[in-house]
């Protein structure tokens, strides 16, 4: 069924996957996909991120227990940046599988969501700073809104490909391989212990 959704999320034959390149086109996407499968209960943010403290490594792979949009300016008023917490059932599982995991470390933390590169260590650390988060990415909070909206849990799961710094877009390039084959390794080891307790 997602392979006849993936020609019409991609008409110019990009991966469907490569195009939520911002907070709010995720959100669409996932939208059209939980419009076409009312019985979903879980919508997951799945990719790679740029890590924001040095105890995570290349190929690590970050559980979301919750996104924070880091890139939400109110002018008008102060209020907290919008957070989303992970899907609990989802969390307690990954924890169970993630002692099985070896060749690189699963971490259960925040992740900070927003429309940007991060490409400077000044901007990675005010991040850090001000929302806790152990690594970035672009889309997640989309994901969150969209599954709120419809009310179905979310989780957002990212494998660290370079440090969020000036050197960030060539270690993306080089390391993109290694964070995905990780987290697909982690993808692959829930599904199976879902098919067997099914």
């Amino acid at each position: 069924m997602i392979s006849e959704l993936m020609p019409r999320l991609s008409p110019t034959g990009a991966p469907w996957w490569h195009r939520a390149v911002t907070e709010r086109q995720f959100a669409v996407q996932a939208q059209y996909l939980i419009d076409r499968f009312p019985s979903a209960e879980l919508l997951i943010c799945a990719g790679a991120a740029g890590s924001l403290t040095a105890e995570l490594s290349v190929g690590d792979v970050v559980v979301g227990t919750e996104t924070v949009e880091h890139d939400f300016r109110l002018l008008f008023a102060t209020r907290p940046l919008p957070r989303f917490p992970g899907h609990g059932p989802s969390i307690d599982a990954l924890r169970r599988l993630a002692h099985g995991v070896s060749g690189f470390r699963v971490v259960f933390d925040v992740i900070a969501s927003g429309d940007e590169d991060v490409v400077v260590s000044e901007r990675a650390q005010a991040i850090r700073d001000q929302t806790g988060a152990a690594c970035v990415a672009w889309e997640g909070s989309g994901a969150a809104r969209a599954a709120l909206f419809n009310g179905i849990g979310s989780l957002e799961i990212r494998a660290v490909t370079d440090a969020a710094d000036k050197e960030a877009p060539q270690r993306f390039d080089a390391n993109l391989p290694i964070a995905m084959a990780n987290l697909a390794s982690l993808l692959r080891l829930w599904l199976e212990e879902d098919r067997n307790d099914s």
